[in-house]
């Protein structure tokens, strides 16, 4: 009896080594896909010089489904910007006079335009879940490259 009891103890220990351990891959698997697609994501909005359009979003979603990348709408809530299928886009256009100065929009002769880009790391092991609650917050950020307009 007495080493039955005794054996629960590092049996307890090998399983939460087991869900620590599985827990972390698969962060760093879902860590690795958010990334991923953060960098595709980059790559096809300036393949459209920083316009989301509806051919950009279709290409944006088949490339998610390829690598399995989703983010449910839960991971959406903290999104400040516009919300797209699994990503989170804020489109950031500054106006330049002449001189370089920034004007806000009212003289219009240089237009730079950049697209702010956030993906989430999805992970939804229940039990992992439980442990760290607030596992949802981690995010992938990042943004285009500014592209500069002429007006005329």
């Amino acid at each position: 009896m007495r080493d039955s009891i005794g054996s629960i103890y590092p049996l307890v220990i090998v399983f939460a080594f087991i869900i620590l351990i599985s827990g972390f891959l698969a962060f760093s698997v879902n860590y690795n896909k958010a990334y991923k697609m953060k960098n595709q994501i980059i790559y096809i909005l300036e393949k459209n010089e920083n316009k989301v359009t509806d051919e950009a979003q279709e290409e944006i979603a088949e490339y998610a489904k390829s690598i399995g990348y989703s983010a449910t709408s839960s991971y959406m809530r903290q999104c400040d910007a516009t919300k797209y299928n699994g990503w989170c886009g804020n489109v950031v256009t500054s106006s330049n006079d002449s001189h370089g100065n920034k004007t806000n929009g009212s003289i219009k002769e240089y237009e730079t335009t950049y697209v702010d880009v956030t993906t989430y790391v999805s992970i939804d092991v229940p039990i992992f879940n439980v442990i760290f609650p607030h596992i949802r917050l981690f995010s992938v950020k990042g943004s285009t490259k500014q592209i500069t307009k002429v007006n005329d």
